[in-house]
């Protein structure tokens, strides 16, 4: 028998190590017993690492117990674990405190916008809309800064992921000030995906490297050795999206957690914390204070004008950030 544990972030990334340790037999029990705590990002890896698991052990058949968490049933934990109970994960709903886990599939996001003569990237950026506009409550700063974080960081995954899929989840708490966003992709990681560009295969020996580096202004996989790396493209990736997100995450009194492979950091209170777990693909935690959004526009560009000083001063970095990360300066309050 497998016990699920409860789902914060600690616990959830201890489970998905152990886990991937645990060969699972074919009509093995899941105990979710323990499960209380349903924060999304929790959920999120705790499930891909139950359906990870269950894949590499090409296990067809598992019992699960206790699935008695209705709040867990709502959000469709136990569906997207693989098990038959709650809404299918393509069901739209959701409120102004919450949008369940839901699965987008990358090659349909691709058809729709060759359908409608669109780049992936808006058909993103429409999606990432419609998300903020459910959790922000009619605050329009709060919403233009929430489409801002979600586009850029669901767009790496069609990007440099390879991933099929781009699962989210997120849970707004109005008596906390909190809101936490929480997106996952199942594809070859940020460790694979920089050590794609030979510009970096000198820097990274382990995924806290890789990490790292991710979150680092200017450093991205489409960085070109020799060239001026200057594009009039608004979609040209520039590797400030990671670096700017996590930033404002961390000025404007929340957090920020980036897992990917073997290892997850969480930058909190200008802090970096290493932990270990396994993800196949990564997965991000967002956390921010909805009250604090007032000042955004004057933190991120500090946050931008410092990075591309950094970017100047390194090495193997785009040292101008994109035009659709200098969005977030022109968006109307």
């Amino acid at each position: 028998m497998i016990q699920v544990p409860n789902l914060d972030f600690e616990s959830a990334l201890r489970f998905s190590q152990t886990l991937n340790t645990h060969s699972i037999e074919e009509n093995e029990t899941f105990d979710f017993s323990r499960v209380t705590n349903c924060d999304p990002f929790p959920m999120l890896l705790a499930s891909a690492a139950i359906r990870q698991q269950r894949g590499k052990s090409c296990v067809k058949h598992c019992i699960a117990s206790n699935c008695n968490n209705t709040y867990a049933e709502h959000m469709r934990f136990y569906r997207a674990t693989g098990i038959a109970l709650g809404r299918n994960l393509d069901e739209n709903y959701g409120n102004s405190n919450y949008l369940p886990i839901t699965k987008l599939d990358v090659k349909s996001l691709r058809e729709d916008g060759i359908r409608n003569l669109e780049r992936i990237q808006v058909v993103l950026e429409r999606k990432s809309r419609q998300m903020a506009i459910v959790l922000s409550r009619g605050n329009t700063s709060f919403a233009n800064w929430l489409s801002y974080v979600l586009l850029e960081m669901m767009r790496n995954i069609p990007e440099h992921s390879e991933a099929d899929s781009i699962w989210y989840c997120a849970q707004y708490w109005p008596r906390h000030d909190l809101v936490e966003l929480a997106i996952l992709d199942e594809g070859r990681g940020i460790k694979n995906s920089f050590l794609s560009n030979s510009a970096y295969t000198d820097s990274i020996k382990d995924d806290i490297d890789a990490l790292n580096l991710a979150l680092e202004p200017g450093v991205s996989r489409t960085f070109a050795p020799g060239s001026c790396n200057i594009d009039n493209d608004e979609w040209k990736n520039s590797g400030y999206g990671i670096y700017m997100v996590s930033n404002l995450c961390d000025r404007l009194g929340g957090s920020f957690i980036i897992a990917s492979g073997n290892s997850a950091t969480l930058l909190r209170s200008g802090q970096r914390t290493t932990y270990d777990c396994h993800l196949q693909g990564t997965g991000i935690q967002i956390r921010i204070r909805p009250s604090r959004i007032g000042r955004y526009k004057e933190i991120a560009q500090d946050i931008l004008n410092t990075g591309e000083q950094i970017a100047k001063n390194g090495g193997n970095r785009i040292v101008s950030a994109s035009k659709s990360t200098r969005s977030l300066f022109t968006f109307e309050d």
